[in-house]
């Protein structure tokens, strides 16, 4: 389900006109009323309004590495008192380059001696990109490994799987997103994988596993789910490690 976020900013400029002191102050808000999903249709990233202000206040965008990403939608309300009310929207189809951008509303007046401009990251959700296992130092005896994930929100599933073992057992345990051998014997040789999901998809990353000897793979395998139906599947296989 999606998120709302909500930034509200009063501005503490009073508009002046010929000596006048205006009623109201610039009242700005940022708002992003759903958070983007990363392979979802076109969305609105995130709306600037600068309300009831006379004359109309200019809203724009300084929108930094996404200029030639997304599209800007102004829009001027007149109210029948004679106030206005100035919206600006950020519209783009969400990737997961765009998670973390930061871009500025840029509010204009003619009563304003300077410009106000107010900051914005952009959030955007997606299912785990690069899921990687790398061994995790412990002062136990066990040699233990850890399962990673780029994904927004965090993964919160770990799951761990082997074609030549049934995990857990006395050899091998798992606890989260931690794999933990027991014991080191050539019995437990083999392909380990790592699954690890968050609500919008799985990925899966993969340790091969010999005794004396260790070789990580980097993978990507996810399904993005649209309402109730899954689109499937994305694979990709990184970059393998050498062998040590």
């Amino acid at each position: 389900m999606g998120s709302c976020h909500f930034i509200a900013i009063t501005v503490l400029y009073f508009l002046l006109s010929r000596g006048t002191e205006a009623s109201s102050p610039v009242n700005v808000s940022v708002i992003v009323d759903v958070v983007p999903v990363a392979g979802r249709p076109e969305v609105i990233l995130v709306t600037c309004t600068a309300s009831r202000t006379k004359p109309a206040a200019e809203v724009s965008w300084n929108l930094g590495a996404l200029s030639d990403s997304v599209k800007v939608s102004t829009n001027t309300v007149k109210h029948l008192d004679g106030m206005f009310t100035a919206t600006s929207s950020l519209i783009a189809t969400p990737t997961v380059q765009m998670n973390q951008q930061l871009v500025q509303c840029v509010i204009r007046h003619s009563a304003m001696k300077e410009e106000l401009e107010v900051d914005h990251k952009i959030i955007v959700h997606y299912p785990p990109q690069l899921v990687f296992v790398t061994p995790f130092k412990t002062l136990s005896n066990a040699e233990v490994y850890q399962c990673e994930a780029d994904a927004n929100p965090a993964a919160t599933h770990f799951s761990w799987n082997s074609m030549q073992e049934t995990i857990p057992n006395d050899a091998i345990k798992t606890e989260g997103n931690k794999l933990f051998f027991l014991k080191r014997t050539s019995e437990l040789n083999g392909l380990y994988t790592c699954e690890a999901s968050n609500e919008y998809g799985t990925g899966i990353g993969s340790l091969y596993w010999k005794k004396g000897e260790r070789v990580f793979f980097f993978l990507s395998v996810h399904v993005l789910m649209k309402e109730d139906t899954a689109v499937c599947c994305d694979y990709s296989i990184y970059h393998v490690l050498s062998v040590f």
